[in-house]
């Protein structure tokens, strides 16, 4: 039995989180009393940990993007040879999870398995495979 040092009451060993798991020692305060302590702390510096969370996402998203954008430049359109990263996406042959640009979110492994899924085509060229596709040559334009 120990006794906390924060609420005083004789609590069993159990109730007392690790401080050196090897050396057997054991925290002063009980798990309870750390969880609100732990949370006061969170709820006082909000705040900090929302801007620390939002920079860490920007840094991974811009980190992502980057990577995006490298892959664009070194694989041209398929069909024209078109090299200019601005009008070049990503065509997907098969089912896909989500667009690239919407799986910035997702972890860089998720992207990479996404890509894997694409080949590279310019706009005019994605634009007329697809017309193709769904059998829009046949529409004629009404004047």
């Amino acid at each position: 039995m120990r006794r906390c040092s924060r609420c005083n009451k004789d609590q069993i060993d159990e109730e007392f989180n690790f401080k050196k798991k090897s050396m057997g020692l054991r925290q002063r305060m009980c798990r309870s009393c750390t969880r609100k302590l732990i949370r006061n702390h969170y709820y006082k510096n909000r705040q900090y940990y929302l801007n620390k969370s939002q920079r860490r996402n920007k840094a991974i998203r811009d980190e992502l993007r980057e990577y995006v954008l490298n892959y664009l430049n070194s694989h041209p359109c398929v069909d024209c040879g078109e090299k200019d990263p601005i009008v070049l996406e990503f065509d997907h042959q098969h089912s896909k999870l989500d667009t690239i640009s919407n799986l910035i979110r997702y972890s860089k492994r998720k992207i990479i398995v996404e890509m894997a899924k694409c080949v590279i085509r310019c706009a005019n060229c994605h634009r007329r495979k697809t017309a193709f596709e769904n059998g829009w040559h046949r529409i004629k334009l009404r004047l």
